[in-house]
């Protein structure tokens, strides 16, 4: 590409050099965490699902930096998606564009690089690497794969990089989208009917930031089966060169919609008639886009995890509800998996158990069970917990972990045996830190 053309998209891209701002939106949660690395030697990588707001974030962390006087012609933002760039994505054109860059528009002092949706260029950890190594540079990337940001990075940038993991908005979130900060009991309480409120909306809808922001449901419905459309597609046929559409299709779908239903690829290989590799394919793509997680049983047993199966959740319930087969509400799936997508954003270690009754999620840190969450997400009229939710986190097991009951609206704390059982409102709970 000629360097005058190059320059103009640059130029266009940045508006910022001119102005000075940008359209950062509402704060999400993790800058403070991105901006604390902005004087680190390491490249920062910013890893999600598509659509969960890491542009965003990256806009954040430049108004920042501008803010505090950092010069905008000292930073150069990337989008590697630009169909211009899309014909030509190599690591020369990396190169050709920070030379454009560097020698036009940045030629001395201490340079900013951001790069989004870094996965589209092979061989990108090594340049990036080379340039941290040589030049007076600091690098910010994103991208739309799990799997290929941490395989590729550990072998290239060991050492040389910290990761963040970029989710939907977390429930807090949503409510600071919504124009309301619930930062104490009393501020809960006193908003609770309005809370509650936005909490069925956020369980039905999701949290992806642009659908969050639109006023219409019809518009939500729409961003959310296009957001799934370029996840199938873009993330996972385009880049794994998958053929068999209809099949990969039919198994995202049912994943979605048996999400907290206990499965494996046998089970699935079965359904969908298809053979071990291709299913074991199938599913690595998608873990990989971020679209479906996987929860393991616990057993101190490698092989015992392995061979029982797992449980998939979805990325975002909206997404979910949107593309899965259901004919009912499905709240209290649903209610779980907001629960396993909260302990995964807090980067909890979680399990399910099985020992005769079924506990929801164990969390382990080091060797030891800290914690057992079991979610009973039923009308609120109803306070008489039945006997199987009890039964799942009680027992000898359970003496020495903190014991916690997620419910609609009970909260409480009851004596089950030896264990000791906190019971909170499941909006409560992702609301405010019950972590460690």
């Amino acid at each position: 590409m000629e360097n005058s053309r190059l320059l103009e998209i640059l130029a266009n891209n940045n508006s910022f050099w001119r102005t000075g701002k940008l359209h950062t939106g509402i704060q999400r949660d993790l800058l403070p965490a991105c901006l604390r690395q902005v004087e680190s030697k390491e490249a920062v990588v910013l890893k999600g699902v598509r659509r969960s707001g890491k542009s965003t974030l990256l806009f954040q962390v430049i108004q920042s930096l501008i803010q505090q006087g950092t010069a905008p012609k000292q930073i150069l933002w990337v989008n590697l998606e630009e169909p211009l760039f899309a014909a030509e994505a190599s690591v020369d054109l990396l190169e050709q564009i920070y030379r454009a860059w560097r020698e036009n528009i940045c030629p001395e002092g201490k340079g900013y690089l951001f790069l989004d949706e870094i996965q589209n260029i092979p061989g990108w950890e090594s340049w990036v690497r080379g340039r941290q190594d040589s030049e007076d540079i600091k690098i910010f990337t994103t991208g739309s794969s799990a799997s290929m940001l941490s395989r590729e990075i550990g072998s290239k940038l060991t050492g040389r990089q910290v990761s963040f993991e970029v989710y939907p908005l977390s429930f807090a979130e949503y409510l600071r989208f919504k124009g309301l900060e619930a930062d104490s009991e009393l501020d809960y309480l006193s908003q609770k009917s309005m809370i509650r409120h936005f909490f069925q909306e956020y369980m039905q809808f999701g949290g992806f930031p642009e659908v969050v922001l639109q006023e219409d449901n019809e518009n939500r419905q729409l961003l959310l089966k296009n957001y799934f459309t370029d996840i199938l597609h873009r993330d996972i046929v385009a880049r794994h060169e998958i053929r068999d559409i209809a099949n990969l299709q039919n198994l995202a779908v049912f994943l979605l919609t048996n999400n907290a239903g206990l499965t494996s690829v046998n089970k699935l290989k079965s359904n969908f008639s298809i053979s071990q590799d291709k299913t074991e394919n199938y599913l690595s793509a998608i873990l990989e886009s971020y679209l479906v997680f996987q929860l393991r049983k616990f057993d101190w047993s490698l092989k015992n995890v392995q061979r029982y199966g797992f449980k998939p959740y979805a990325i975002d319930t909206g997404l979910r509800n949107r593309v899965a087969f259901s004919f009912s509400a499905d709240t209290g799936w649903l209610a779980e998996n907001m629960v396993h997508n909260h302990l995964r954003r807090n980067h909890q270690e979680i399990y399910f158990t099985t020992n005769g009754t079924e506990t929801d999620f164990v969390v382990k840190q080091g060797m030891k069970i800290t914690k057992r969450i079991q979610v009973w997400y039923e009308d609120p009229s109803r306070v008489e917990i039945p006997e199987r939710e009890l039964a799942a986190i009680s027992g000898s097991e359970a003496k020495d972990a903190e014991c916690l009951l997620l419910t609609n609206d009970l909260e409480t704390e009851i004596q089950v045996g030896q264990t000791k059982l906190q019971c909170l409102p499941l909006v409560k709970y992702l609301l405010f830190d019950y972590q460690d």
